[in-house]
């Protein structure tokens, strides 16, 4: 199919809410200027909508306030002509109060914070690199062997399609790849800054899913559409950086930085999941054995650890600056700038407490006597949800803030009520929307 780039006629700015949804208001393009000027009116509630589109009762919000869309004049991406649709220009935002203010129920804001904070706080910086996975339903339906290249070519003219779309926002995607599961890819992202690098993300997945509809298929990021199928995930490479350089890695092994970095967010880990791993549905892919990392260990260059390091060649003089630490429970129902927000505060608790590096896994947790495991602290992740919002309560309003966790928390628990009325027909409903 052919795709066209012509001059806009209609342009949207959106937000990426509580529920990895991106939502936002429309316009002429005739507005833009004005628009990104003055930004859009916004209502506080509309970030607590869950996927299923339901509004928690208990959200802090209510009928009550207003906000505003403020664009993001360099995330602007263009989604080319089909058929009747003209092309239309996408800008990503944050949500400010009117005044222009930082707004804690806003993800991206939060995130923004959270990494000054970690430059201020502790003198480093953070690049990331995402890699998401995801199922293409009704792009040819052929089953191919996982990882072949008959699976890549079945997907190589969407692909080219997808990064004509991402070049119009100055990004890409290094990797489209076929994947394990039927139907199933995977789609790796550039090195970026931390902020950028989320943005990306939002980029792509938009990217996509208007490709898949323009061929008339549907693309989920769902973590497990299917029962019968591999789950997805998010994985999150990240690595630390200071004025002098790399500080992920030396002669193979974590800094003192590093480790305690991702000392805090093991032990936080919990925490951590109830927004990495956010939704019911999360927990039906999280099993033993999988290479999902259900444990709470680092190893090296070991996917049955929630943590992997990567730690790639050194230079000649130890440091490794293509070295990353890898966070593996993470999967498309989790909004990322606070999935990666969460690592950022739980690792920066860790660098608080001087926390000693963890003892590193060098075969899969399951397969060891629970002894061994508690000798090493290696403890099993929970089966559920409800746990992870027990563990994030007491921190999360020192990291977020009591309004945030009022709506989150309240987004969280509608979320599973949805799940529960859905029952077996939750997995499909959620695909749907992610």
């Amino acid at each position: 199919m052919t795709i066209r780039f012509e001059d806009p006629r209609a342009a949207m700015v959106g937000n990426v809410e509580l529920s990895a949804v991106l939502r936002g208001r429309s316009f002429p393009i005739e507005r833009l200027d004005d628009i990104l000027s003055a930004g859009l009116p916004w209502v506080p509630t509309n970030s607590c909508i869950s996927a299923s589109n339901s509004i928690p009762p208990d959200n802090p919000f209510g009928p009550i306030g207003e906000t505003k869309l403020v664009a993001i004049p360099e995330t602007r991406m263009l989604l080319p002509s089909r058929d009747d649709r003209p092309t239309m220009a996408l800008y990503l935002s944050e949500i400010t109060h009117h005044d222009g203010a930082f707004w804690e129920v806003c993800a991206r804001s939060q995130l923004r914070r959270a990494l000054d904070e970690l430059k201020t706080r502790h003198g480093l910086t953070m690049k990331i690199g995402f890699e998401q996975e995801l199922y293409i339903s009704g792009l040819e339906n052929v089953h191919t062997p996982a990882y072949s290249l008959a699976g890549s070519r079945r997907v190589s003219g969407f692909a080219a399609e997808v990064q004509q779309i991402l070049g119009t926002a100055n990004t890409r995607v290094d990797q489209f790849a076929a994947e394990y599961g039927e139907h199933q890819f995977e789609i790796s992202h550039p090195v970026r800054d931390a902020l950028r690098g989320c943005d990306d993300v939002v980029l792509a997945r938009e990217a996509i899913r208007d490709t898949a509809r323009g061929h008339g298929a549907h693309a989920t990021f769902a973590p497990k559409p299917d029962m019968a199928q591999a789950g997805s995930g998010i994985h999150i490479h990240f690595s630390l950086w200071d004025e002098d350089g790399p500080r992920t890695a030396h002669s193979g092994a974590l800094t003192a930085t590093s480790g305690a970095f991702a000392a805090g967010i093991l032990k936080n880990i919990e925490a951590v999941m109830a927004f990495a791993t956010p939704s019911p549905n999360s927990f039906q892919r999280i099993s033993e054995s999988s290479w999902v990392g259900v444990f709470a260990c680092l190893g090296v260059r070991n996917r049955e650890a929630a943590i992997r390091l990567c730690p790639r060649s050194p230079k000649a003089d130890g440091s490794h600056p293509g070295a990353s630490l890898e966070y593996r429970l993470c999967d498309g129902a989790a909004n990322p700038y606070l999935a990666l927000a969460a690592i950022v505060r739980a690792g920066m608790m860790g660098l608080d407490e001087a926390l000693d590096p963890p003892v590193s896994a060098d075969m899969d947790p399951a397969k060891m006597t629970p002894e061994a495991r508690a000798e090493r602290g290696y403890r099993r992740v929970p089966h559920e949800l409800q746990p992870c919002l027990t563990a994030a309560a007491p921190i999360a309003t020192a990291w977020f803030g009591e309004t945030f966790w009022q709506a989150y928390d309240s987004v969280r628990r509608n979320e599973v009520n949805d799940a529960e009325k859905a029952g077996a027909h939750y997995p499909a409903q959620l695909a749907r929307a992610i």
